[in-house]
Formats: C-alpha cells, sequence, structure tokens
C-alpha cells in the first residue's frame, strides 16, 4: 500500500501520494510550525520536490519512533543507506555514547502529548567514528487513515560550529592574553572613556577593580596634560597609529606616572575610527634614575669645574704667598748673618736696630700666617662657632676700646652710634674680630682730624644693616671686588707706612657668611669708605622661620611667594642644597621645610636621613616636592619620616593648604 499524508480541511480531504521511494518533505525547518496541514495539501508537489532536493536531512517516523522514510540528504549526512534505516528505531543510526532508551522514551512520551521541542543542536556520533553535529526541528503530520507521523528535519552545522568555536577559542586566548598581560592594555572611546581594561593597568593606576577605575573620573585615563591626549588622539585618526608617545598619567592617589603609550586606531568597516586600543609601559622609575644619573653627571661636572677653580685659586695664592713668606726670612736671615759674623764690629745702637728689623719682620710673617690659618679653618668649616644672645651695641664699644689708644696716636675719632639691643646670635670672639678688623682698617687709611663712625643705617624685619664708616682716602673703584677675595690678596700700605695681609677682609667675609649674613663696600677716593654688613636679627630665631631648599633659583622664588601668601610675617630661609639646609635648620629650627628632593652634593633623599637623625631637627616637619612619583621613592621618603610629599607641578592651592596646616596648626 502507497503510504499517503492526508490533510484535513474542514469535512474533506485532500490525499497527497506518499512513498518511501519518494520521500517526503513538508517545508522550510523555520516555516515548520507556522505551515499550517491545509497549506501543505495544496502545495504537495512543491513538498516533494524540497524533500528529494533539500540539502538538509528528513526522516519521519510513527509513533513508536520507527523510521518510515528518509531523504537522501539524510542518509548522506548519516552516512547510511536508505534500505538499512527504514523500519529501524531511529535510535539506531547513532553509535555508541547515546542514551538510546532515554531517548526512545523521550520521543514516545512527546509524540503521545503531541509535543514539539523547540529547534535544538545535537552532537552525533556515527558508525565510521566521526561526529556530526546538526541543528534540530520537528512537526507533525498524517495520513489519509489519520496515522499521525513526526517530520525531523536535520541541518548539518558541524563546520559552522566547529568555526564558531574557533573563534570563541580564539577570542579567549584574547581575553586571556589582554587580561593576564604583565603590560597594561586598554581599549577607549575616541573621547577617552575606557572601554576595557586589562589588571596590569588597573594595578598601576591604583584601583581594586576595572568597575572602579569606570566609575572614577567619568571612567576615563587620567592624562595630567590633557593636550597630550589631544595629540595622541589626533595622531591616532590621521596616521592610525602611534608608538612610545611619552606622556604623563594620574593615579587614584593623585600620584603622577610617566608612560609610553603605543596605541592603533579601531576602524569600522566604513573605515570610520571607533575606538583606540594600545599599550602602556611605566618609565616613572626609570625616568627618575635617567634624571638621577643626569645630575650626578652634572654634579661631577659641577666639581670638576670648582675643583679646577680652587686648584687655579690654589696655585695662584701658593704664588701670591711663596713671595710673602719668603720675603722676611731674607732680611730675617740677613740680619742674622750681620750680628753673628760683625758682632764685634756693631755699635750697640745697631745691634738693637738690626734686632728690631728682625722683630718686625717676625711679627709680619706672624700676622700672615694668623690670617692664613683663620681663613683656612672658616673655609674647611674646621672652626665651630659657639652661637650665645650678642648685644652689637657691646661688641662695637668692646672694639673701639681696645683701638682707641691708636685712634689718640693718630689723632682720629672713633665712635658708635649704635643704639642698645641690636641682638645677633653670633660667635662672640669671631664679631669681635670682624669689627676690630674694619675700624682698624679704617684707622690705616684716615687722615688726622678724621672720623671713623660705627651705625645702625636700617633696621628691617628681620635684619639689622649696620655700616663702619670712615672719612679716610677711600678705595680705588677697580679695585673693590677684590677687597674679599684671598687669591687677589688685596693690600695696600696705610697712610703711615703700616703693612697689611691682604687676608683681614677675605676673613671677615667668611665670618659674615658663617652668620648667614652679607657684607658689600662702597667708597669714593678722596671722601671715604663704608662697609655694610646685615646680619639676621636675634629675633628671627624666635618667629616663624620657613626653609626653603631647591637647587633653582626661580623655584625657591616662587615657594616663597606661596608662603608670603598664607603668612606674611614668616622668616623665609633659603637654602640650595641639602648640606647648606641642614646646617641653617640646626642653626635656625624652622617650623616648617618645603625641599625640593633632586639635588646636587646633598639631594632630598640624604638630607632627609640627616634631619630626621639629628635630635636637634627631627621633629621639624619637611614636605617634600618631587619630580619622580615612583613607589620605591615614595616609600623610601615616607619610612623616613616626610610628613607630606607633593608631585611636579605643584598646585598652589594645595601647597597653600598644607602651609596653613604646618603654620597655624
Amino acid at each position: 500500500m502507497e503510504p499517503i499524508v492526508r490533510e484535513k480541511k474542514g469535512t474533506t480531504a485532500t490525499i497527497i501520494p506518499f512513498t518511501a521511494e519518494r520521500g517526503l518533505q513538508g517545508f522550510d525547518a523555520n516555516a515548520a510550525r507556522h505551515l499550517s496541514l491545509e497549506t501543505l495539501g495544496k502545495s504537495g508537489h512543491v513538498f516533494l520536490s524540497v524533500w528529494h532536493n533539500t540539502t538538509d536531512g528528513f526522516r519521519l517516523c510513527d509513533g513508536s519512533g520507527i523510521i518510515v522514510a528518509v531523504n537522501k540528504a539524510f542518509c548522506a549526512l548519516f552516512e547510511v543507506a536508505e534500505s538499512d534505516v527504514v523500519g529501524k528505531h531511529f535510535t539506531e543510526v547513532y553509535a555508541g555514547g547515546v542514551d538510546k532508551q532515554g531517548l526512545a522514551a523521550e520521543y514516545k512520551q512527546m509524540f503521545d502529548n503531541n509535543e514539539i521541542k523547540p529547534r535544538f543542536l545535537r552532537r552525533y556520533q556515527l558508525h565510521s567514528g566521526k561526529f556530526i553535529e546538526s541543528e534540530v526541528m520537528s512537526t507533525y503530520v498524517v495520513d489519509e487513515g489519520g496515522t499521525k507521523y513526526m517530520l525531523t528535519q536535520f541541518r548539518d552545522v558541524t563546520r559552522e560550529r566547529a568555526a564558531l568555536r574557533a573563534l570563541e577559542e580564539s577570542e579567549r586566548r584574547y581575553r586571556d592574553l589582554f587580561m593576564n598581560s604583565p603590560m597594561p592594555m586598554f581599549q577607549v572611546t575616541k573621547d577617552g572613556k575606557l572601554v576595557n581594561a586589562n589588571k596590569a593597568l588597573v594595578r598601576l593606576l591604583g584601583y581594586s577593580s576595572f568597575y572602579e577605575m569606570i566609575e572614577a573620573e567619568e571612567g576615563k585615563l587620567i592624562y595630567v596634560n590633557p593636550e597630550e591626549r589631544t595629540m595622541v588622539n589626533h595622531t591616532l585618526e590621521t596616521r592610525g597609529y602611534v608608538i612610545r608617545a611619552e606622556l604623563q598619567l594620574r593615579r587614584k592617589n593623585g600620584r603622577i606616572l610617566t608612560v609610553l603609550e603605543t596605541a592603533r586606531a579601531v576602524r569600522d568597516e566604513q573605515g570610520n575610527v571607533i575606538e583606540y586600543e594600545g599599550v602602556i609601559e611605566d618609565i616613572t622609575s626609570r625616568k627618575y634614575m635617567e634624571q638621577k644619573i643626569q645630575e650626578y653627571v652634572r654634579a661631577l661636572e659641577k666639581s670638576k669645574t670648582e675643583l679646577s677653580e680652587l686648584n687655579a685659586q690654589k696655585d695662584k695664592i701658593l704664588s701670591i704667598l711663596s713671595h710673602d713668606l719668603r720675603s722676611p726670612f731674607s732680611s730675617i736671615l740677613g740680619f742674622c748673618d750681620i750680628l753673628i759674623k760683625e758682632h764685634s764690629q756693631l755699635t750697640e745702637e745697631e745691634r738693637i736696630q738690626f734686632v728690631q728689623y728682625i722683630q718686625e719682620a717676625a711679627q709680619d710673617q706672624l700676622a700672615l700666617v694668623n690670617k692664613l690659618l683663620d681663613w683656612s679653618r672658616l673655609e674647611t668649616g674646621r672652626v665651630k662657632l659657639e652661637r650665645i644672645e650678642l648685644d652689637l651695641f657691646e661688641i662695637v664699644e668692646k672694639s673701639i676700646r681696645s683701638l682707641q689708644g691708636l685712634a689718640h696716636q693718630k689723632g682720629i675719632m672713633v665712635l658708635s652710634t649704635l643704639p642698645h639691643n641690636v641682638t645677633i646670635r653670633g660667635d662672640e670672639q669671631m664679631m669681635l674680630q670682624v669689627f676690630n678688623n674694619l675700624i682698624g682698617n679704617a684707622l690705616k687709611f684716615t687722615p688726622k682730624g678724621g672720623l671713623v663712625t660705627v651705625e645702625l643705617m636700617e633696621e628691617q624685619q628681620n635684619y639689622w644693616v649696620i655700616g663702619v664708616r670712615d672719612t679716610g682716602i677711600g678705595i680705588p673703584e677697580a679695585d673693590l671686588p677684590k677687597l674679599f677675595k684671598i687669591e687677589e690678596k688685596y693690600t695696600r700700605k696705610g697712610l703711615h707706612g703700616e703693612k697689611g695681609t691682604g687676608l683681614g677682609l677675605p676673613v671677615v667675609h667668611e665670618i659674615v657668611l658663617k652668620h648667614h649674613g652679607k657684607i658689600r663696600v662702597e667708597s669714593k677716593v678722596g671722601v671715604g669708605t663704608v662697609f655694610i654688613l646685615t646680619l639676621p636679627k636675634s629675633c628671627t630665631y624666635n618667629t616663624t622661620n620657613v626653609l626653603v631648599v631647591d637647587d633653582e633659583h626661580g623655584v625657591r622664588v616662587l615657594h616663597s611667594r606661596f608662603i608670603e601668601r598664607v603668612a606674611p610675617n614668616a622668616n623665609i630661609l633659603h637654602a640650595s642644597d641639602g648640606k647648606e639646609a641642614f646646617q641653617i635648620a640646626k642653626e635656625y629650627h624652622p617650623k616648617l621645610v618645603i625641599s625640593d628632593c633632586d639635588m646636587p652634593m646633598l639631594d632630598g633623599h640624604d638630607f632627609v636621613k640627616l634631619m630626621k637623625e639629628d635630635p636637634e631637627t627631627k621633629d621639624i616637619p619637611i614636605i617634600i616636592i618631587s619630580g619622580h612619583d615612583s613607589h620605591a621613592n615614595r616609600e623610601y621618603l615616607q619610612r623616613h619620616g616626610v610628613n607630606e610629599i607633593l608631585t611636579k607641578p605643584v598646585i598652589p592651592e594645595q601647597v597653600e593648604e598644607l602651609l596653613r596646616k604646618y603654620l597655624f596648626s
């Protein structure tokens, strides 16, 4: 009997002949669940044409799961002959690894309840050992006798699924590579919003997760200088890539990182840029080390220059002093020789005169040696200043008293108009030496009837300005720059032939510098000379002192302006390196230190270490302003007790806030 499929339409039926040889194919799989049997019946010839010509496999089974018919595509897909499967249970087509009883039971339940499984994917193993993957869809049909069958369509998706898995594997590997790469990687939109960031980038920027990162700062990579991002975006837009562009990024805690960015533009099918992706290399530590090396090189070059200058200075001093040190011995030895060889021939008067010559030469020699030793000890720091509270009124009075006899002898008036309580902190003997030298020099070059005065020229907020003035012969303008230079050994005979060593004023200059003061000279030939001393008041030690340390003068001025805004009455002290800063800190005990980190000679690290190890300075708050924000740098400074660490370029408001915190707390 030829099997047929019957479709009911009202009370009538249209009968479509069906044979196993011709097979049965209803419709496209996507429409299978939607086509009515009525439509199928009206299009029987189309139905059979699809059955024979489709590339999808079709299988018709009865209520027990016995295969009634299959098409050629089914046989090709499952590598079976039609005669081998028709009349057998559909599970016989599958090889091992399949729960055939379970499939049969499931089929029976579905058939009895008229259920249809939604489209699904299933992997089959054939008897040849081959595996195939198929998209499976089913529907029901009935024959002219009302017998129901299940029509199942099999679409081969083995290659598509293999390609999809390969793509997914590739994407998985890419994701793994992206997420686990030790190099920070990112994907951003054109306006800088983060699409993705790997773990390395999240850690680098100081966040705990990518989600925290995209919630901060509107989810953008934070460029310290926005113009750098504009430049990089322009290059990516026009050229399509950028290689090792040096940029600065800001971490969550505000620290600045120097990085190299290598990125490319991602375009859509129309060639429009849709996003950027790239990698970042953190070179903060490297930049820090490069700068340190450059600083060391500059320091070495500076030391080389200074050593060359000192060597030249030494040679010049030695050439000058060799003459002055040797010349008196000619006189001394000569008169000694006469006294020894011609003793009996000399009168008593001659012998006394020759001994006086020897004494005078020896005294000059001793004065020269003493001055040289004084200068050497001051220059090399071997003299320890005993700082006490001094009233310059008393120092000057004492100096005048010691020189009053000489002044009276020369017919010169010496007086002081200094008021009481012109106080400084200093070494009494050294300050007495300063005024003895200046007043003594004035007496040498002031004619009879002249006047030498010590006066308070000006009282500044934190300094005394004192003048030692005479009405002497003056100093030629061309000689003024030579006065304080040891290598020049500038000297002139006094009005009465008094000799000088040429070392007194250089020693005075060194003493004044040791007292954090300044000395300068003004003179007019035939009118007189005034030496002007600027010395810090002792009350400066009791005011609000702030020490600014930086090897760049401009930076010191800038930070001083910040301090003046916050504390107009503060006394601002300056130092150009850590060594000088440490000495000033011990001397003035500032309330706060603001210091650069990268300095020649003694850098911020060593300066901080000295400060915190010394009992006198260990409690002074220190703010370090560094051009590098590496973890190692910050960890070192924090470990050694730095109170605050700022990264260049500093924000004025941030500096002023810290100044208020430490100056007024």
